[in-house]
């Protein structure tokens, strides 16, 4: 009998393993162990384990004239992990259970609620990462010593005791073994899940850091194929598909003939993920809802990408088995659809700040003040009888500015055409200043070649006129300096006017100026360039004002920022 006996155990303690595994495997019923004090959470909890501890009244083991029951691994699971209403209730309902449809004494249905309600109690004082299967076979093995004092407190002749007593043991062995079981099981998953998250987080980062140039760019047919490129490689996942929100984007791998690029979606599983904005796990062809019939694509995830709360498309892995999606491809698959979700936010911030950009540039070119060309027309027309040479050579000055305001220049213009655009703006300036404005421009002949950013000198110079030198009485200079200093061209434009306040000074740097156009070249020297350059403003009032601009200056190449994108260019200057 003990041989049979112990293989009915055995029995019985793989029931309690097979359910182990598969409440390890819900992810809805490890939430709610982790959250066990929401309401939400406490339902299912209390189903589950009133389950076990029912189904432990009908595993019992005989032993003689009594019976070894393994009820009490329910009851005690239920309080260690649930918590005390949790654990109070399915004391309950087991004492219950025991009294009305065992016929029990009514001290054992008592004891086997007021077992629940101590688990529960102990659950407050453990997270859920502390409860480590030695703990809650500690917590069994209390509960059930109890239990054998119980029953030696309670029994009858001395016969009976010695019977019962052997059963409690026995019992006491079986609920024991069960609950370090249990929680062995469940913490075995969770270091197994814990262990498929670390390798997606590093996978899910390595493309992430392969795909950010071409995201950056936009979510597009060319950058999406690229990076499901990447995907496919990295994953070896038998295909992979990136869609739109109606259209497929790209697709490589298994099944590409009928699942072409630019065709609209036919998944219903693809479909379902971006209606529904959830991850959806496909494990038969008929989750898949591909309406070709040789398709060889079985079982796959597909995730939502996100900008914001709207989805933009999904990301699909796919394998040809049926049930062969693992915990490992549901982590890789959630972890880069997140950081491509990212990468597709950061893409549409970037296209934000180029088109403001490039507005506040258009802007720019467009910034010629009325009353500067209305005294400029003035002026050309005093100067057609006194001095028509000096009034052709002003007009030729003007229709130089008005070109270079209208035109659609390149973004980036040698420093030569740049000075030709300052040099006309100066001759009309100096008409207007008489002879009490001098010039100096102090340029080194091999920076002259030299790209800079379109009209990021003019404004500048354009400010140290009007506001600098123009209220000042008496005599003007101004000093437009380029020189290199390493692998860094700084160009200096000072005047000796009457400076700016240091009030005023710190509203420009903080740029929150009146005007775009410091600002503007600020800004674009920082987004073109990095942070380490830029202008810097430096005024002693009334003795004048200094701007530095600096961009980076090499002889071979120069890494640019453009429009979000990081390139190298190997035939210029800078």
């Amino acid at each position: 009998m003990a041989v049979i006996t112990l293989l009915e155990i055995v029995s019985t303690l793989s029931f309690i393993a097979m359910t182990a595994y598969l409440t390890g495997r819900s992810r809805f019923i490890m939430r709610c162990a982790r959250y066990p004090f929401h309401l939400t959470s406490q339902l299912p909890l209390i189903v589950l384990f009133s389950f076990l501890a029912i189904t432990g009244n009908y595993s019992a083991l005989p032993w003689g004239q009594s019976h070894i029951t393994t009820r009490m691994i329910g009851i005690l699971l239920a309080g260690i992990a649930g918590g005390p209403v949790t654990g109070v209730s399915v004391g309950l309902i087991g004492a219950g259970y025991l009294f009305f449809m065992e016929g029990t004494s009514v001290a054992l249905a008592i004891y086997v609620a007021l077992a629940g309600t101590v688990s529960g109690l102990l659950r407050l004082r453990f997270t859920f990462q502390q409860l480590t299967p030695q703990t809650g076979a500690g917590v069994a093995l209390v509960i059930e010593l109890c239990q054998i004092c119980f029953i030696a407190l309670f029994s009858g002749p001395a016969g009976i005791v010695i019977q019962d007593l052997q059963v409690a043991i026995l019992t006491m062995v079986v609920s024991v073994t069960g609950v370090w079981l249990f929680l062995y099981i469940i913490n075995w998953i969770e270091a197994e899940q814990d262990i498929y998250g670390a390798r997606a987080a590093q996978l899910s980062l390595d493309i992430a850091s392969r795909t950010l140039p071409y995201l950056r760019q936009g979510f597009n047919t060319h950058s999406a194929t690229v990076a499901a490129r990447i995907i496919y490689d990295l994953t070896k996942a038998d295909a992979v598909s990136i869609t739109g929100r109606y259209k497929r984007l790209a697709f490589i791998g298994q099944g590409a003939e009928h699942h072409k690029p630019g065709e609209p979606i036919i998944s219903a599983a693809v479909k379902e993920a971006i209606a529904s904005k959830t991850m959806k796990v496909i494990n038969t062809p008929a989750d898949r809802g591909c309406p070709f019939p040789y398709c060889p694509l079985k079982a796959g995830v597909v995730v939502p990408l996100f900008t914001g709360n709207n989805v933009v498309g999904t990301i699909e892995l796919a394998r040809v088995k049926d049930e062969t999606v693992s915990e490992l491809d549901i982590h890789i698959a959630e972890g880069i659809a997140n950081l491509l979700s990212v990468q597709l936010q950061l893409a549409e911030i970037d296209e934000q700040r180029k088109m403001r950009e490039k507005a506040e540039l258009k802007a720019l070119r467009a910034q010629i003040n009325p009353h500067f060309l209305f005294n400029t027309i003035n002026i050309i027309m005093s100067f057609c009888r006194t001095d028509p040479d000096k009034a052709r050579s002003l007009l030729g000055n003007l229709a130089t500015l008005m070109q270079r305001g209208y035109s659609n220049q390149d973004e980036l213009v040698t420093l030569r055409d740049e000075l030709t655009g300052i040099m006309a703006y100066l001759e009309i300036a100096k008409s207007r200043f008489g002879d009490r404005l001098d010039i100096a421009v102090n340029v080194d002949a091999a920076v002259t070649t030299v790209f800079v950013p379109a009209l990021s000198l003019q404004p500048l110079v354009e400010n140290a006129l009007n506001h600098g030198l123009f209220p000042k009485l008496g005599n003007c200079l101004l000093t437009i300096d380029a020189s290199t200093e390493e692998d860094t061209l700084i160009i200096s434009i000072s005047d000796n006017g009457i400076g700016i306040p240091q009030a005023k000074l710190e509203q420009i740097k903080a740029g929150k100026s009146d005007g775009v156009g410091i600002t503007n070249v600020n800004k674009r020297l920082i987004s073109l360039f990095g942070t380490k350059y830029g202008l810097a403003i430096t005024s002693d009032p009334p003795c004048g004002t200094e701007i530095r601009l600096t961009i980076p200056f090499q002889s071979q190449s120069v890494t640019v920022r453009k429009e979000g994108v990081i390139s190298e260019n190997k035939s210029r200057r800078y």
